[in-house]
C-alpha cells in the first residue's frame, strides 16, 4: 500500500507548473488507472502532511506515472515541491487510488466531455489519452477554462492531439483574461455550457459522459447545470481535492450512540477484529489501533479511503464522491463511516 518513489524526470509545463515522473525505488512496476492519484507523505516541521496529487500520465501509453504540480497562493505544500523535489529524491507515497475513472468503452458511438478548468487538467489529460486510444467510435469535447495561453498546462501537447485526432476531439479554449477568437472575454457559465452541449451533441443524450475537475464553485456550477438539463448522476463524473465538507459534517453531528459495535476490517488477506463505539469512525478507531488504512483527506471527499461493507450498516456523516449505484452496492468511507449495525464487516 506504501510505495517509496525515485523522482526520475522534471518537465516545466508552465512558469509555475512542474511535472514530476516516478519510478518505483524496487523496480517493481507501479499499476494506476487512468484519472486516479498518488496521496504522498510530506513531512514538514516536523509535522507529516498528506498530499492527494492526479496522475497526469496515461496507463498503456506512458511508461511511468506523474503527477503535476502548480503552485498554490499560499499553498505551503505545493511551494516545498516545486522548491525542493530534486531529480533523484526519493519520496513517500500510497499506492494509486481514486474513483475518477473512465467507465467501460462502448462500441457504441457516444459523445464524451471533459471538462477541466487551471490544473485540473491533471486527470483529464490522462483520461483524454485512454479515450482516444480505447474508444475510436466516441466523439470527445474538452472544454478548458484557464486565464491565459500561457497558463495552460499541456497546451503543446492538446495542440498535437488536435491534430492527430480530427474526427475524435474538438478543444475548445475558454481563457477568462485573455482574448478568444472572436476577440471576447469568457468564462464558463450555466447558460455557456447550456449551449455549448446542445451545440456539440451529436448522438444520443442519454449515451454522454462528462468528466470534470476544478474549483468547487466550478463543479457546482457544472453539475447544477447538467442535473438541471436532465443527465443522470451515472452520467457525470467529477474529481474535487478541495476538502470543504466541514459544515456538512458539522450540521449532520455525531451519531448518539457509544455503545459497541462488533468490526472486521478484512486487510490485504487479513482480518481485524474490533469493538468499536457507536460515535467513532470507522477510519479513526483503526488508526488508534495501529491498523494503517489508506486515507487522505478525511472530509468524505477524495475516495482513498473507500471499502465494502458486506454485512452490517455503516452510515456516513457526508459524501461526496460515491453514486447512490455504489452505495447500493455496499460502498462506504471510512473517514466518515460509522457502524450503525453490527457485526459488520468491511472489505478494503
Amino acid at each position: 500500500m506504501y510505495l517509496q518513489l525515485r523522482i526520475k524526470d522534471i518537465i516545466r509545463e508552465t512558469e509555475d507548473t512542474r511535472t514530476y515522473v516516478l519510478e518505483n525505488t524496487d523496480a517493481t512496476p507501479i499499476h494506476w488507472l487512468p484519472g486516479q492519484f498518488l496521496t504522498f507523505l510530506i513531512t514538514l516541521h516536523g509535522i507529516t502532511h498528506r498530499r492527494s496529487y492526479s496522475i497526469s500520465t496515461t496507463p498503456g501509453i506512458d511508461p511511468l506515472p506523474a503527477i503535476t504540480v502548480r503552485r498554490k497562493e499560499n499553498g505551503e505544500i505545493s511551494r516545498h515541491i516545486l522548491h525542493d523535489w530534486q531529480t533523484g529524491d526519493v519520496i513517500s507515497a500510497i499506492a494509486p487510488s481514486g474513483r475518477f475513472t473512465p467507465v467501460a468503452p462502448s462500441a457504441t458511438p457516444r459523445d464524451i466531455f471533459l471538462l477541466a478548468a487551471g490544473s485540473g487538467i491533471s486527470p483529464v489529460f490522462s483520461i483524454l489519452n485512454y479515450l482516444l486510444r480505447e474508444e475510436p467510435t466516441a466523439h470527445i469535447k474538452l472544454i478548458y477554462s484557464n486565464s491565459s495561453p500561457d497558463r495552460t498546462i499541456f497546451l503543446s501537447q492538446i495542440q498535437s492531439l488536435e491534430k492527430q485526432y480530427p474526427e475524435q476531439l474538438q478543444v475548445i479554449y475558454l481563457y477568462s483574461g485573455d482574448p478568444d477568437a472572436t476577440h471576447t472575454y469568457r468564462r464558463l457559465s450555466n447558460l455557456l455550457l447550456e449551449t455549448m452541449v446542445k451545440q456539440y451533441m451529436r448522438y444520443q443524450p442519454a449515451d454522454a459522459h462528462f468528466y470534470l475537475c476544478g474549483p468547487p464553485d466550478y463543479m457546482r456550477m457544472i453539475m447544477f447545470t447538467l442535473t438541471f438539463a436532465g443527465f443522470s448522476q451515472d452520467q457525470l463524473h467529477k474529481e474535487n481535492f478541495v476538502v470543504n465538507t466541514a459544515v456538512k459534517i458539522e450540521k449532520t453531528g455525531i451519531p448518539d450512540d457509544s455503545s459497541l459495535k462488533a468490526l472486521t476490517i478484512r486487510l490485504n488477506g487479513q482480518d481485524y477484529e474490533l469493538k468499536i463505539p457507536g460515535n467513532k469512525t470507522i477510519l479513526q478507531h483503526a488508526l488508534e489501533n495501529s491498523i494503517a488504512l489508506p486515507y487522505s483527506c478525511k472530509g468524505g471527499v477524495c475516495g482513498s479511503c473507500t471499502a465494502r461493507c458486506s454485512t452490517g450498516k455503516i452510515n456516513m456523516s457526508v459524501n461526496e464522491v460515491l453514486t447512490d449505484r455504489e452505495i447500493g452496492n455496499g460502498y462506504i468511507l471510512t473517514c466518515v463511516g460509522y457502524v450503525k449495525e453490527s457485526p459488520a464487516t468491511i472489505e478494503i
